[in-house]
């Protein structure tokens, strides 16, 4: 299998927190293949990250990776963390969280997993909004307008609203918040509305306004936990090399 396709698998990998990929991130150091079997290295931000985040990511990368029928066995090696030898043996055996830290699973792992994933919803909801009102669409249409409306084409993508368009806006947009609404189960139908609420409820719109105050409360959290995570993550990375470099003399 290919270097590249293997880096592929891995960018589908998200930090549940952050709704980031984690090789964007920087989180992947080295993805080493022999045969059918991948190594991969992972190195989080911080010593003390929380087990069940980095578990999910470290998960996350063994099932990406075994989707691809040309690999038969993942090891994930997770470097410089309080639980590296617990996770990188129990994640590559394919244990469970409540296995491996049964008295620190006090919420399901995939109740855990829902919510960051409808905080990532959000997320991609607001930037979409944005984006195209930011091309002219008033919010009387964005919260009428069917999904049907929303077309693709490469890189782009408009919202068409009988005889106008608005955009183009970049199709990555557009396709990330389908792919999040795909996986919260929310209605897919080209006549479902455009904007959903995570329980499936549409946005009208007199509610619009407040709902996007809402919406960028969360956002801005979340880029300011991203920008943070990154920096933490490149003082790391320094450390690092500054201590190997004086090992090594």
């Amino acid at each position: 299998m290919e270097t590249k396709a293997l880096w592929t698998q891995l960018e589908r990998v998200l930090d549940p927190e952050l709704d980031e990929s984690i090789v964007r991130l920087g989180f992947v150091q080295r993805v080493e293949q022999e045969g059918q079997r991948v190594r991969v290295v992972l190195r989080l931000p911080t010593y003390w990250c929380s087990p069940n985040f980095a578990y999910l990511m470290a998960d996350g990368v063994r099932r990406a990776l075994l989707e691809r029928s040309e690999i038969a066995q993942v090891e994930i090696v997770l470097e410089d963390h309080f639980a590296s030898d617990v996770l990188s043996r129990g994640v590559s055996a394919g244990r469970s969280f409540c296995e491996l830290f049964p008295d620190e699973a006090t919420e399901e792992l995939e109740e855990l997993r829902k919510r960051f994933l409808i905080k990532g919803y959000l997320s991609r909801l607001l930037v979409l909004v944005q984006a195209l009102r930011n091309a002219g669409a008033p919010g009387s249409v964005l919260a009428r307008t069917r999904l049907a409306a929303l077309v693709s084409s490469g890189e782009d993508a408009w919202l068409c609203d009988e005889d106008n368009r608005y955009g183009p806006i970049r199709a990555r947009i557009a396709d990330r918040y389908l792919a999040r609404r795909a996986e919260l189960g929310l209605p897919m139908d080209a006549d479902a509305p455009l904007l959903l609420r995570p329980d499936g409820s549409a946005i009208g719109e007199e509610e619009l306004p407040d709902e996007l105050r809402r919406l960028r409360a969360t956002v801005v959290n979340l880029r300011a936990s991203t920008a943070l995570c990154e920096a933490l993550l490149e003082s790391r990375q320094q450390w690092w090399t500054a201590e190997r470099k004086e090992a090594l003399r």
